[in-house]
C-alpha cells in the first residue's frame, strides 16, 4: 500500500506540472479540505478552501498565474492513509517572467483512495521577494 501511494503521489505531481488538472482533480474527494499557509495577497487562489470545485479553482489559479517548470517530490513518507511530501518547485510568473523556486511540504490525508485533506507549507517570504522582484521588510507586504 505504501509504495502504491508513493507512486500515485509522484504521478499526481507530474500531472500537475504538466497541466493535466482534470487528472489531478479525479484523485480529490468532493468534500476535500485544502489549507495553504501562504499570503493570499500574492497567491489569491490559495488560502483555506473546501470542496472539489474550490480545489479546481486553486489548481487553475496556480496554472493561470505560473508556468510550472519543476514540481519534484524530494521525499515521500507514507503511513496508513497519510502522506507527507517534501517538495522542490520552480515556476515562472506568466505576467512578469520572474522565476520563483523553493522548498515546501505537503501533508495529505486519504480516504477511499481520494485526497480528503491537503495542507501546504512553503518558504513564502522568499517566494514573495522573487515574485515582487525586491527585498521585503519582515512583517510588511505592500
Amino acid at each position: 500500500m505504501n509504495n502504491v501511494l508513493r507512486e500515485r503521489l509522484g504521478t499526481l505531481y507530474a500531472a500537475f506540472q504538466a497541466g493535466k488538472l482534470d487528472f489531478v482533480l479525479n484523485a480529490i474527494d468532493d468534500d476535500v479540505e485544502f489549507i495553504s499557509y501562504s499570503p493570499v495577497q500574492l497567491f489569491p487562489f490559495l488560502g483555506h478552501r473546501r470542496g472539489k470545485a474550490e480545489m479546481a479553482q486553486v489548481l487553475r489559479g496556480a496554472h493561470a498565474m505560473f508556468d510550472f517548470v519543476s514540481c519534484e517530490p524530494l521525499s515521500i513518507m507514507v503511513e496508513n492513509d497519510n502522506a507527507a511530501v517534501q517538495l522542490f518547485s520552480r515556476f515562472v510568473g506568466r505576467k512578469t517572467g520572474r522565476s520563483v523556486q523553493g522548498h515546501g511540504a505537503h501533508f495529505f490525508r486519504f480516504r477511499n483512495d481520494k485526497i480528503v485533506e491537503l495542507r501546504t507549507f512553503s518558504d513564502t517570504f522568499r517566494s514573495a521577494e522573487e515574485i515582487l522582484g525586491r527585498k521585503l521588510i519582515a512583517g510588511a507586504i505592500t
